[in-house]
């Protein structure tokens, strides 16, 4: 994957400014940080070609599974609706997985999403994504309404439940609860990349990446 020289503007709004960015499909956990504003979900967007408009070179290879940060089931749909649904969209998608998550999270697929709590509704939307056998996973802000102990759930799946060798993109803010699964990180502010760095190489410099978040963001 490959972004060259690109700049994003929303009419005179500059959202990303001459931005370079190489990524591999290398089984890497990738963390996006920045604050509201910085163009972290400009950047998703186009890397998820939803964005066609802008100056620049990109070369996106590769299949993606998505997760928003906001809810894209029917609310009066069962869980095992949306494996259904899942199942008839996507070639890539992978039942048994999908099963053996819910039943890691107690879930039973007779549920009815409406009755279904704000964690247990990220823990389905979660549990779908990553069971698509793709080259990319694309996480934006995942696991903000979930406990402390479901998130080590989370961590577990993202780590062990997706297609091997497959590379994972999270956008968050969870740094203290998410921190020690990124192994590289880009920082972003106002439009432009600040740093991407390996894990290893900012802690070398940092004592957290809490601390070196607060020094190159500045907040």
């Amino acid at each position: 994957m490959l972004l060259k020289n690109i700049t994003v503007k929303y009419g005179r709004k500059v959202a990303l400014d001459n931005i370079s960015l190489t990524l591999r499909n290398d089984g890497k956990i990738v963390g996006i940080l920045g604050d509201n504003g910085s163009g972290k979900t400009t950047l998703v967007n186009l890397i998820l070609k939803n964005i066609n408009k802008f100056k620049g070179q990109r070369e996106i290879e590769g299949s993606f599974s998505y997760m928003p940060d906001r809810y894209f089931l029917y609310e009066s749909m069962t869980i095992k609706e949306s494996i259904d649904l899942f199942k008839s969209v996507y070639s890539d998608f992978d039942e048994q997985r999908m099963y053996k998550i819910l039943q890691k999270f107690s879930i039973s697929p007779q549920l009815k999403l409406h009755d279904c709590s704000k964690g247990m509704h990220e823990q389905v939307h979660l549990a779908l994504v990553f069971s698509r056998n793709t080259d990319f996973y694309v996480l934006d802000e995942p696991l903000s309404a979930t406990d402390p102990i479901k998130r080590r759930y989370f961590m577990d799946i993202i780590q062990n439940y997706r297609r091997k060798n497959s590379t994972v993109l999270m956008v968050t803010h969870l740094i203290r609860d998410l921190g020690d699964m990124l192994e590289d990180v880009i920082f972003i502010k106002d439009g432009h990349i600040l740093s991407h760095n390996s894990r290893a190489e900012i802690l070398a410099v940092d004592k957290t990446l809490e601390d070196a978040y607060i020094r190159r963001i500045g907040q």
